[in-house]
């Protein structure tokens, strides 16, 4: 199929495929709520997603993402027009189509093709005429309609393609042509719509509009190109479908009038002027005007637009069909006849049929030929504000990975050239200045760099949505999913690495955690259960902690299964609850009494693990018997750079991150306690932290190994300090993290290392690891 395929078409269905999937990831909550609500807007809003879709799917002769696409709505305009119930079962079913969609979506940008989707495609689209059939508010007489998408025929000489009239039941006929001033009036989109998705809209309609500008330029010197005329209808149909979306009716009223025009070209129409490229050209300009005013003062307005409606429908020649009825020569029966039957030229079959004489259609096709000019639309006023200016540029993912990768590169070489050992003891004060100023403007490229690959969680969590409403139905339990620190913003590497831990988590919570109805109501509790998803910053981290309201984690349970797998030795009595929770995490580890298709194989939590470790996040357990459970995963902010301070024992020098320091100070000996268990604690004001002696962990010889001569360094981490004991604190740098060799693996005690400004290797300090060591 790519054989056949320009890189241009290429690119085009590569497009529909990422627009498709973001508009499916975006509503996929929105059909979830219909579940609670079936109000107007969200119906409306689900309705708009399969119509745009069914559209654009069509228009590539995508058939089998068209038919389902199409069945969907189908059901949901009878929703809208009162003649059918949404039932549960109905919302299930669009869940399931977005899932097939998704599917055929992923088939498509792999082949360039859905015909692999055919059999799901043919099943599905069956289930949704099954429920139409079924339900028993749709009126007895109202069928479904399997009805295929329709492709235009190639155009041949003389050959009248008409539009051909097509049985449709009445809530299909609404469903396929839709009025966007009555959609307007009738339904007030109140779809959750962010400023920031208002901006992408402005952003993307302006590269469309300019597409088509640049197209109809390259189309009035080549009218015969029909690929101009493809580029040109597919960018104002995507102008039309997102305008839709977003409720502006105004620019979505013009789109469609264009559209009009230039479907009938795609059909083998001409137009009725020598030169039609003006009106179209002042079309796409009146819809350049209507984002400038949306810009500006959030409507959509255009100046005129019923003259330039009015021109543009003026545009194309009449039909032989139409021009036959006119002069009152056939009625519409005869033409819808004809064209059912039609081999070869409109006007001989129905000379054939005995309707017509053959100068009466020769007097109708000089009618047809005849050219005249349409009355040009009324000047309008010149936009308010200037031409839109593009606030962003798509970049690839690759690209801004190197972009990293060379600024880390940059903060080694400065550390180098700062730190070189042939400076050591010159007195170079110019030297300094533009050292100082080189290490600022590095760190702000490295800050600017860090932030352009941030995106917020939001993404994420609303995935989860939909995974709980599934699990949900599967087990049937209430659930109620609260989200909260949408906004947080994560690096993208991150983004991917947290989703399976974070579905794993969800479908354990889902199973083990929440209890059925009846229970939750023995227990004096709301027969819902309540799972509370939340994400925010803390301590150079980003905690995202998943909370829930069940039955809590059973400590004798876990130990007893620990204890038949041979993970500890003894009775465990020894162990903390922390460790014993932490248990969970191992390999193969389920306390499920049976294995359901939502968990207990003993896999999911330790994937959880694994994927943490990759990008050094932690997980955290805290669970009350009867009251729930609360797993926070812990994640680094940045995978790249931090702040860290360099210290040294001995020979060796580590860094320490910044973010966990509170102070370093030399102790005095009465500062100083030894337990019974040989365990050093340091005096500080009032509290007592234990000593880590970083010798003892790197096996060095210290320079001091007396604490008192020492400096130690008090680390928090989560509530808890430590004093790490070092020889010397030599200064402040930024440290580009470098993961260690997979021949070395995890290091206890280090997140990881760094080049220093002479070329040497540092460990990089895992504050955390040091505090649970003590």
């Amino acid at each position: 199929m790519t054989d056949e395929l320009s890189s241009d078409q290429i690119e085009i269905i590569q497009e529909f495929v990422q627009e498709s999937q973001d508009m499916i990831e975006q509503l996929e909550p929105t059909i979830i709520e219909l579940g609670q609500t079936t109000d107007n807007e969200t119906i409306n809003a689900v309705f708009r997603l399969f119509h745009s879709m069914k559209g654009s799917a069509g228009f590539l002769e995508f058939n089998h993402i068209t038919s389902v696409a199409h069945a969907a709505e189908s059901l949901l305009d009878l929703v809208r027009s009162g003649k059918m119930s949404l039932q549960p079962e109905h919302v299930t079913l669009l869940c399931e189509c977005c899932d097939f969609t998704k599917e055929a979506l992923e088939t498509v940008d792999e082949h360039f093709t859905d015909e692999a989707m055919a059999e799901q495609g043919e099943a599905m689209a069956t289930r949704f005429h099954e429920a139409m059939d079924n339900d028993s508010a749709a009126p007895a007489d109202e069928e479904p309609v399997t009805q295929e998408p329709q492709t235009v025929p190639e155009p041949e000489a003389q050959t009248e393609t008409v539009p051909q009239p097509q049985p449709e039941s009445a809530s299909e006929a609404d469903a396929e042509e839709i009025d966007p001033s009555k959609i307007e009036a009738t339904d007030d989109l109140t779809l959750e719509i962010t400023p920031e998705m208002v901006e992408r809209f402005v952003q993307e309609a302006d590269e469309l509009l300019e597409t088509a500008e640049q197209s109809l330029l390259e189309w009035e010197k080549e009218p015969d190109s029909q690929d101009h005329v493809a580029l040109i209808f597919r960018s104002i149909h995507s102008f039309k479908g997102n305008s839709g979306f977003f409720g502006y009716g105004t620019l979505e009223k013009l789109s469609h009038q264009i559209e009009n025009v230039l479907d009938v070209v795609k059909s083998g129409g001409s137009f009725a002027t020598e030169n039609p490229f003006e009106v179209l050209l002042n079309s796409v300009d009146a819809l350049k005007d209507g984002l400038n005013s949306l810009t500006e003062d959030g409507r959509d307005d255009i100046d005129e637009i019923d003259s330039l409606i009015d021109a543009l429908k003026a545009l194309p020649s009449p039909r032989i069909g139409e021009v036959l009825v006119n002069k009152g020569v056939v009625d519409e029966e005869t033409v819808n006849t004809a064209l059912n039957q039609q081999k070869k030229p409109l006007g001989d079959v129905i000379v054939d049929m005995g309707k017509a004489t053959k100068e009466q259609v020769d007097e109708a096709l000089t009618t047809q030929t005849q050219t005249k000019k349409p009355a040009a639309p009324a000047p309008r006023a010149k936009p308010k504000g200037s031409a839109i200016k593009r606030q962003d540029i798509r970049v690839d993912l690759e690209k801004l990975d190197n972009l990293i990768n060379l600024i880390g590169e940059l903060v080694i070489a400065e550390n180098m050239l700062i730190h070189n050992p042939d400076l050591e003891g010159l007195e170079l004060e110019s030297f300094n200045k533009a050292a100082q100023q080189m290490g600022k403007l590095v760190r702000e490229l490295q800050e600017m760099a860090m932030i352009i690959r941030m995106i917020p969680v939001s993404g994420l969590f609303r995935r989860m949505i939909r995974l709980v409403h599934d699990l949900s139905v599967k087990s049937g339990k209430k659930v109620d999913l609260k989200l909260s620190g949408e906004s947080t913003e994560v690096d993208k590497t991150v983004i991917e690495t947290i989703t399976d831990p974070l579905v794993h988590i969800l479908r354990n919570s889902m199973d083990h955690g929440l209890e059925p109805p009846d229970e939750r109501i023995a227990a004096e509790k709301d027969e819902t259960g309540v799972i509370r998803l939340n994400a925010c910053h803390e301590e150079g981290e980003v905690w995202i902690t998943l909370e829930d309201d069940g039955r809590g984690l059973n400590k004798e349970k876990i130990l007893a299964k620990a204890i038949t797998n041979g993970l500890i030795e003894g009775d465990g009595s020894d162990l903390t609850d922390k460790e014993i929770y932490n248990l969970i995490f191992q390999p193969g580890f389920s306390t499920a009494d049976k294995i359901t298709d939502i968990s207990g194989r003993g896999v999911g939590m330790d994937v959880v693990k694994q994927n943490l470790e990759k990008i050094k996040g932690k997980v955290d357990v805290d669970s009350i018997p009867g009251k729930g459970t609360k797993i926070k995963l812990r994640i680094p902010l940045t995978l790249a750079i931090i702040d860290g301070m360099l210290v040294r024992v001995g020979t060796a020098r580590c860094i320490v991150p910044i973010l966990s320091i509170k102070e370093a100070f030399r102790p005095q000996p009465d500062a100083i306690t030894v337990t019974p268990d040989n365990e050093e604690l340091v005096r500080v004001r009032e509290n007592f932290f234990p000593v880590v002696r970083l010798h003892e962990l790197l096996e060095t010889t210290p320079e001091h190994s007396d604490l008192v001569d020492a400096i130690l360094i008090v680390l928090e981490y989560q509530g808890r300090s430590i004093c790490l004991m070092v020889d010397e604190i030599m200064g402040q740098q930024q440290t580009v993290i470098k993961g260690l060799s997979e021949y070395i693996g995890n290091v206890r005690g280090c997140s990881g290392c760094t080049i220093l400004g002479n070329g040497d290797v540092s460990l990089i300090l895992d504050v955390g690891n040091l505090v649970e060591m003590k």
